[in-house]
């Protein structure tokens, strides 16, 4: 009888696939978020959602069973700032404000490709792409703001992803 694969494939293969299905639900409500916004819409949708992005990802992952955090990092503390420390994510060129969610081993990102990224990534933690820092820099009414946008559509995701057994997730 062979023997099952190594979990951390398995974590990996789940993690894409319920990464994958909740990037598909969210993009068409990064537009209305930008539409709310009174913001054009950008040519990338996920530039600028990261933070409930990742919230959203958070809870969704938690709901199937992983131990998910949501994390930030913050290079500067404004935008015309000088840099504080090597956080969020490095494109190349600099390191971005951003945020995500690690789970066990892994990073899991859907809007990175906002930074030239591939729209869904499962990594390593130790991607030297990512470096979490140890602050959120949002205001308060922000923080509120990230957790009432993710609450708005909690229903329609729990609606869309309820046809199937427990890790099905194919909206």
């Amino acid at each position: 009888m062979p023997s099952p694969p190594p979990p951390i494939l398995s974590d990996r293969t789940s993690l894409l696939k319920i990464a994958t299905a909740a990037r598909h639900f969210i993009e068409p409500i990064w537009i209305e978020w930008h539409r709310h916004a009174g913001a054009d819409r950008p040519t990338i949708a996920s530039q600028g959602t990261c933070g409930r992005t990742s919230l959203f990802l958070q809870r969704v992952l938690s709901t199937q069973g992983f131990s998910a955090d949501w994390v930030r990092g913050t290079p500067r503390s404004g935008p015309l700032e000088p840099e504080i420390g090597p956080f969020g994510f490095n494109c190349g060129k600099s390191w971005q404000s951003h945020a995500w969610v690690e789970c066990g081993d892994f990073v899991v990102d859907i809007t990175a490709d906002q930074f030239g990224a591939p729209p869904v990534l499962v990594v390593d933690r130790t991607d030297n792409r990512y470096n979490k820092g140890n602050r959120d820099g949002a205001l308060p009414e922000f923080v509120l703001a990230r957790r009432r946008a993710v609450d708005d559509i909690w229903p329609q995701w729990q609606r869309i992803s309820a046809g199937g057994p427990k890790g099905s997730l194919t909206p």
